[in-house]
């Protein structure tokens, strides 16, 4: 017998007896399924949501930022007008 050979029997035996438990233990093995899909799911979003976030957040970051030493001093504005940058 190869150690390929005994490998592919335990785990076709292991694969059977989970079978078999699930068949026994139906409740249980849909409550963990549920629980499984869950928890990934809330983690899908979590991780699309932070990457949103990030995203946002890079579009936030522009600022307006004066060229060099000899640059002129900005002018002054008259008074109640906006500026947006």
């Amino acid at each position: 017998m190869t150690t390929a050979f005994i490998l592919k029997s335990f785990l076709e035996l292991a694969l059977i007896c989970l079978l078999i438990y699930g068949f026994m233990k139906e409740e249980k093995v849909i409550a963990f399924e549920q629980k499984v899909w869950r928890i990934l799911f809330v983690n899908y979003r979590r991780y699309c949501r932070k990457k949103r976030y990030a995203k946002m957040q890079k579009n936030r970051d522009f600022r307006v930022v004066n060229g060099g030493g000899n640059t002129p001093a900005p002018r002054k504005r008259a008074r109640g007008t906006t500026h947006v940058a």
